[in-house]
């Protein structure tokens, strides 16, 4: 024990050596390459994917994609989204809760971290609203569905839906 508590000591009997140079060094960059690794390890467990194919071309058209989002908010429409036993159920209304019919809706399922199991699903209208002829696999899913009249496009909207394993057996 005295010789560690020596070795921490710097007086005139105990001078500043290489070896305490090399502890301080050790110990800066130590500490530098553990906060980056917990830095990495975190931002690649919560980044979730890929939002567009080309960040530019996105750009470019931001000003259209927000007086569209914009335009959207103001119609008040609203939407329900739900997956029993794990097929996409959706109830498109209007402001006054009335539902919405004769749309070309669409859902695009993809998983929050990869982008093998990503799937167009066409919906179907019920007298409900619109349903999936497929299930989807246990799991947490983004889901973008998209409606359109007349070829346009007139609602979009992104929702994160769990489907649970008895929901989807």
């Amino acid at each position: 024990m005295t010789r560690v508590r020596d070795f921490f000591r710097i007086d005139d009997d105990h001078p500043f050596t290489g070896w305490h140079m090399l502890v301080v060094v050790c110990l800066f960059f130590g500490t530098i390459i553990a906060v980056n690794i917990v830095l990495a390890v975190s931002a690649t467990g919560t980044f979730p994917g890929l939002v567009v194919e080309n960040s530019y071309v996105a750009s470019q058209n931001f000003n259209r994609t927000l007086a569209e989002a914009r335009a959207q908010d103001q119609s008040g429409w609203r939407m329900d989204l739900a997956a029993p036993d794990g097929v996409l159920s959706l109830r498109l209304t209007d402001r006054d809760g009335v539902l919405l019919r004769r749309l070309e809706v669409t859902a695009e399922a993809g998983r929050p971290s990869t982008t093998d199991e990503d799937r167009m699903i066409p919906l179907v209208a019920t007298e409900s609203g619109y349903r999936a002829a497929e299930a989807l696999p246990p799991g947490e899913w983004d889901i973008a569905v998209e409606a359109r009249k007349d070829g346009e496009r007139v609602f979009g909207a992104r929702h994160r839906l769990h489907v649970s394993a008895r929901e989807a057996d």
